[in-house]
């Protein structure tokens, strides 16, 4: 019988973050993040073609048109649960450093 040998801890991560950053590396050096900013900002200066020609012609011009609400909500369980935590944990130390403090208060 053989035995597996066990992998330490710390490389695992290592080896999680060697992947993390290769895959970062190729999305970067593919191109892809300057392809994403450079359709945004084709789209812009579309936009701005348009209400230029728009003003030219004298048509009435609403911001609503050329301002894009893509608002997404990328909340789920983990999140709101984290959100919970993390304000209860403000309100925790909020009223012990109050707590504290009119302690401290009290002594001088």
């Amino acid at each position: 019988m053989s035995k597996k040998k066990k992998v330490h801890p710390i490389l695992k991560v290592l080896g999680l973050f060697f992947i993390v950053f290769m895959a970062l590396y190729i999305a970067n050096i593919s191109g892809y993040y300057e392809g994403k900013i450079r359709h945004e900002t084709s789209l812009t200066e579309e936009e701005i073609k348009s209400f230029e020609e728009k003003v030219q012609n004298g048509e009435a011009i609403s911001l609503d048109a050329y301002i894009s609400h893509d608002i997404v909500d990328y909340s789920n369980s983990v999140s709101k649960l984290g959100d919970h935590l993390t304000n209860g944990i403000e309100i925790v130390v909020t009223k012990g450093s109050k707590f504290v403090g009119d302690i401290i208060k009290s002594l001088f």
